[in-house]
């Protein structure tokens, strides 16, 4: 087999070869183990972000990183502030922690990167939940219950409440604005300053996954304006992301790699 090399004189990196030899790994936990030692020193990512230049579901960037934290390639550490989970650190190394697997002429030495990762994001994730039959709407009314446990499903609503830098209140507080407005018995929901069929809102809403409640999340903490109703800004803002957080992960990450470069 023929191995035709270029010479590396720019947009290289240098790494230890120790994860592509180690047999314990997964293919996908060495591209991205890879791929994050690339990245530069001063990256400052979320899962939302490495499953956008990945053109990957945020599960399975979770799950990569999941694989290399149990193999030692990585640790998290939850940064608190008044006792409220603020940030996750990642600290990335070239070579685990632990030292089980077999693997051939370990270098020496232990290179790290520092990341920052704001939780998990799902922007492919096709809910099964979203297409299972649903609780039926009625004029007896809507089954709150059945609706609130799809809705915490679709969201990931265990696994942000744990592992985001959401407030509980807020989390709890858009959870319960999507359920709300599924079960709204009206022909129309007003969405800002519009009206849209119910129909139509219920159906976006049932879509809506844990990349859209963290993108929430993040346009209610960048802005700088006065908000009068809270209550309808959220639900403004849950209504329209799943046709515009794709234009807003692009911009973040093109302004990321562009404050790394040297």
């Amino acid at each position: 087999m023929a191995i035709i090399r270029t010479k590396h004189d720019r947009d290289f990196t240098v790494m230890s070869n120790r994860h592509l030899r180690d047999p314990a790994l997964s293919l996908k936990a060495k591209g991205l183990l890879s791929q994050m030692l690339a990245l530069p020193d001063s990256w400052n990512y979320s899962i939302a972000g490495l499953a956008y230049i990945n053109q990957e579901g945020a599960k399975a960037i979770r799950s990569a990183i999941n694989e290399l934290e149990q193999a030692g390639y990585l640790r998290r550490h939850q940064r608190r502030a008044a006792g409220k989970i603020t940030d996750t650190e990642y600290t990335v190394y070239e070579q685990p922690l632990c030292q089980n697997a077999p693997v051939e002429k370990p270098p020496a030495g232990n290179g790290l990167q520092l990341n920052k990762d704001k939780a998990s994001t799902d922007k492919r994730k096709g809910s099964a939940q979203a297409n299972a039959p649903f609780p039926i709407l009625s004029g007896d009314g809507c089954d709150w219950k059945a609706y609130e446990q799809i809705v915490k499903d679709n969201i990931e609503y265990e696994h942000l409440a744990a592992h985001s830098a959401i407030d509980r209140p807020l989390l709890d507080e858009m959870a319960s604005i999507i359920v709300e407005t599924v079960c709204t018995q009206g022909k129309t929901v007003r969405v800002a300053a519009s009206e849209y069929p119910a129909e139509l809102v219920r159906s976006r809403f049932l879509k809506l996954d844990s990349s859209h409640i963290e993108y929430a999340a993040d346009c209610l903490r960048a802005n700088t304006t006065g908000i009068r109703n809270m209550k309808q800004y959220l639900r403004a803002v849950l209504f329209n992301a799943p046709v515009t957080i794709q234009n807003y992960y692009a911009a973040k990450v093109s302004h990321d790699l562009a404050g790394g470069q040297e």
